[in-house]
């Protein structure tokens, strides 16, 4: 079974033995990731191209580290192409469509993942299948403009199919949020306009995560659903934590020894 502290020491460790940057965006979604996948997410374990599985776009494709550990752990992604992260021959720090790997889209080009995740339920709505599909943005993407025509088509054709998740971990690549565009709690304020199904919780508590995940998968709404999860880029890792200059700088730069007990 997927545990959060377990995927997280994982992640810490492909970064710091490759040198690899993007660790800190992609310490501040492995709860999300982990609930998702253990908890909810329906897929075929021995097909990962099964039609009936659901959909996770995985927008912020500049913190995908975590995201990479848990296809590893199913056994969607070979140990291969960790042990050669980073290499010309392997997977990047953002994401490449992998069908095999049930990788679904490439991101790391900000904003597009949410009109890709709408355009996905919209054709499993057209079809009445029961497909889910599930995006995650990062609170700096929510600065683009796309987002916010993805989401009007979302209200309109009212896809109860769609969860949006927001890593709101207040940075983005070379700045704060909030001295760039709109603080997240003012971005949650626009965003409730959009649905009726909107919560802001704690991203890295799994009991919320999870009573708030179940109101979408096991329940009827009649509109996309939309959580705000307030995290700490670069939790487990101190130097990393709420720190500007680490969107793109692995800890190992600043004297970090993997192992240290900062989780």
């Amino acid at each position: 079974m997927l545990d959060s502290n377990d995927i997280r020491k994982k992640t810490i460790a492909l970064s710091c033995n490759t040198n690899a940057g993007h660790l800190a965006p992609s310490l501040s979604c492995v709860e999300i990731l982990t609930t998702l996948f253990r908890d909810f997410l329906n897929y075929n374990q021995n097909d990962a191209k099964d039609n009936n599985r659901d959909r996770l776009i995985f927008s912020k494709g500049h913190g995908a580290y975590a995201y990479y550990i848990i296809l590893n752990e199913l056994g969607f992604l070979p140990n291969k192409e960790l042990e050669n992260f980073y290499d010309s021959a392997s997977i990047k720090g953002c994401l490449t469509k992998n069908a095999e790997y049930m990788i679904e889209a490439s991101t790391g080009s900000l904003g597009h993942g949410l009109p890709i995740a709408v355009g996905m339920a919209q054709a499993f709505k057209m079809q009445n299948t029961k497909q889910k599909v599930v995006c995650i943005v990062g609170d700096g993407e929510m600065q683009e403009g796309s987002n916010f025509e993805a989401l009007g088509l979302a209200y309109k054709f009212k896809l109860d199919n769609l969860l949006l998740i927001v890593d709101a971990n207040s940075f983005q690549a070379m700045d704060r949020v909030e001295d760039v565009g709109l603080d997240n709690n003012r971005l949650a304020k626009v965003l409730n306009a959009y649905t009726d199904n909107f919560s802001q919780i704690d991203g890295h508590d799994e009991i919320i995560l999870k009573q708030k995940m179940d109101n979408f998968f096991n329940y009827s709404n009649d509109s996309l659903s939309i959580l705000v999860c307030d995290t700490i880029k670069g939790k487990g890792v101190d130097v990393c934590e709420n720190s500007i200059a680490h969107h793109f700088r692995c800890p190992t730069q600043d004297g970090y020894v993997l192992g240290c007990d900062d989780e």
